[in-house]
């Protein structure tokens, strides 16, 4: 039987969960040494989680590199200061294409998020790599 935390890189995982997870897969992680937080009873509650990973594991920032859901809860959750995008002269017209941001019927009503140009760089391969940051300010819509 080989241990399934040899893979492991010497990063400190720390997973998400809600308190509904099990009592078995409680007991896995702590085998593993993975270090868990609830972020809430049913649902993930991302202000409550970036509070206790700040106070736990004195983590101030966070580099999501998620998909367009958990992207949008966190930017529903006004807890987004900054984004990053690489724009490649690739062009896809599939209506199952990814975003950048969605919402789902679960989420609070979301609110649009004005950003403001930081920097914007020319890359190699005809690509720009561009940094917005949040304008705040009133929304155009309520």
């Amino acid at each position: 039987m080989s241990d399934e935390s040899t893979n492991r890189t010497g990063d400190h995982i720390v997973e998400v969960l809600t308190e509904q997870v099990s009592d078995t897969y409680l007991a896995y992680l702590q085998k593993l040494g993975i270090s868990y937080i609830f972020g809430g009873k049913e649902q993930l509650d991302f202000t409550v989680v970036g509070e206790k990973l700040k106070k736990l594991f004195s983590i101030d920032q966070l580099l999501l590199e998620c998909g367009g859901f958990l992207n949008g809860s966190f930017l529903n959750e006004g807890l987004i200061d900054e984004v990053s995008l690489v724009l490649v002269p690739i062009a896809d017209g599939a209506s199952s294409s990814l975003t950048l941001f969605e919402t789902s019927s679960f989420l609070k009503k979301p609110q649009p998020v004005n950003f403001c140009l930081k920097a914007i760089e020319k890359l190699d391969d005809g690509g720009l790599w561009m940094n917005y940051v949040v304008k705040h300010e009133q929304p155009y819509f309520t």
